[in-house]
């Protein structure tokens, strides 16, 4: 089993842990939520989403080598989710069931993919094709003949992808992302080694700063001569760079371009999971109530990261799921290692929107 290759930067968006104090004023309206309209079932404890019950499940059934089980749980975990998931989460089942010996569950797994149908994530045809030639959790069905016509479907789909890309733009915004992406890295160094909020943090923060001006200035030139660029014209990984430049740019700049981003969105050029973070980060940043819990604070006394404000936090997960993200706990723990708890953060919330909103 395999997880659909994502650059660790671009996940946790390094950068998205604002320094502020905790009585720090923030202005603006809030942004209208646009999302998938997907329909959902909850637990009756609303802070589990059956669906991520499910997908957890699944997982641990893997690594226990329980394989029927663990595609049990995805078949259970897609019927709550009326069908609609991640192209991870389907290339998983897809291997569960090769494993537990089920070949039409498998491929029709793969086929779904194959098919995109899913929610659009991170999809790059060139890491499937790639991961299914690979991986080992694909033995057992390589000797059907559905294996065969499944791969070359897999290879055209890498090849006709990789033609469309214009590479001279895609290795122009790579460059942009590379410059973007260095200096998180060494601000994510600093702080493992002295901490949170140190001098060299402060500093390194200010350097940071101007090498985002000159970013997005870049990012301006290359939005004003093609619009935004999706997936298929410059690669999954450089559209996730030209999100970052702008995740990482000033308010007045986000604002600018939202309308262009929100239209990316509609056309498919923007993935779901990234306007949820930019809807966040505007919504943080004007002191309202973020959807979708991504962004988080550092709190300047206690150096310790603090979940800005949710709002409806017992539906977050539901939110989450819609655009592809995983659970608000697997997320802090993953990308803050904070073992997250969502009847204590509630009760922290009063407080919180006090020191925050406006």
């Amino acid at each position: 089993m395999r997880r659909i290759a994502i650059l660790n930067a671009l996940l946790t968006y390094q950068g998205s842990a604002s320094i502020l104090n905790l009585k720090t004023n923030m202005i603006k309206k809030i942004i209208s939520v646009l999302i998938l309209l997907l329909t959902f079932s909850t637990s009756s404890n609303a802070q589990e989403l059956k669906y991520f019950v499910n997908i957890d499940s699944a997982m641990k059934f893997y690594h226990d080598k329980r394989y029927h089980e663990a595609g049990q749980a995805f078949d259970q975990a897609l019927k709550e989710f009326n069908g609609n998931t991640t192209q991870t989460n389907l290339y998983n089942a897809a291997c569960a069931w090769s494993l537990a010996g089920n070949n039409d569950k498998a491929f029709l797994y793969l086929q779904n993919i194959l098919n995109n149908k899913m929610i659009k994530s991170w999809d790059d045809p060139v890491d499937f094709y790639n991961m299914l030639i690979k991986d080992t959790d694909f033995e057992p069905i390589k000797v059907d003949p559905r294996w065969t016509s499944s791969l070359n479907e897999a290879k055209n789909k890498k090849n006709t992808f990789l033609n469309g890309i214009k590479r001279d733009i895609a290795d122009r915004i790579r460059e942009i992302g590379a410059a973007d992406q260095s200096i998180r890295f060494k601000l994510d160094s600093v702080r493992k080694v002295d901490g949170l909020n140190s001098t060299a943090e402060k500093k390194l923060i200010l350097v940071m700063k101007k090498q985002d001006s000159i970013n997005f200035r870049a990012f301006e030139t290359i939005i004003k001569q093609y619009g935004w660029l999706g997936p298929t014209e410059v690669g999954y990984k450089n559209n996730q760079y030209l999100f970052l430049i702008l995740q990482h740019a000033d308010l007045d700049a986000q604002k600018k371009y939202l309308p262009l981003f929100k239209r990316g969105l509609k056309d498919g050029k923007v993935l779901p999971k990234d306007f949820a973070y930019l809807e966040d980060r505007i919504n943080m940043r004007v002191g309202k109530m973020q959807q979708y819990g991504s962004q988080t604070l550092i709190d300047k006394l206690s150096k310790k990261y603090i979940l800005y404000p949710i709002a409806d936090i017992d539906n977050v997960d539901e939110r989450r799921a819609k655009v592809g993200l995983e659970s608000l706990k697997s997320y802090m723990k993953s990308s803050f290692n904070i073992d997250f708890d969502i009847n204590q953060y509630k009760k922290e919330l009063p407080e919180l929107k006090k020191m925050y909103l406006k």
